[in-house]
């Protein structure tokens, strides 16, 4: 039985790893223009009042706060799944343990969407404008 788990996680795997080795067939592009040198500091720029500015920082640092929590979310959903199908044979408290990683994956990626939600709604409110989320 653990055999079969362990071909199936290894097909499954290299699965994955055929459909992100497909670009690698992509020949360059035969012009790359120059890099664009930022001149602003996080979107802020010369015109900009001060509480427009710190709210378009907190912004792009609360974008790379939730792109880290779905990237951790996604592994630890991904890790839990490889765990329920390695111990589904065990059953009891080992599976009740992965169960619980998996909801509190879930919920952690529930409130990293809240959290930036609610910031986008307290800066529209503050800002007075209609700030893109």
């Amino acid at each position: 039985m653990k055999f079969l788990q362990i071909i199936s996680l290894i097909s499954i795997l290299s699965l994955l790893l055929v459909t992100s080795l497909s670009f690698a067939q992509v020949p360059p592009p035969e012009e790359t223009p120059p890099p664009e040198i930022p001149t602003t500091f996080f979107g802020c720029e010369a015109g900009l009042s001060l509480r427009q500015c710190l709210l378009r920082i907190l912004g792009t640092v609360l974008r790379v706060i939730l792109v880290i929590a779905l990237a951790f979310a996604a592994v630890m959903i991904a890790w839990a799944g490889v765990e329920y199908i390695l111990r589904s044979g065990e059953g009891g408290e080992k599976q009740t343990k992965v169960k619980t990683k998996i909801i509190f994956a879930a919920v952690g990626l529930v409130v990293a969407f809240l959290a930036w939600v609610m910031t986008a709604i307290l800066s529209r409110i503050i800002s007075g404008g209609t700030p893109a989320i």
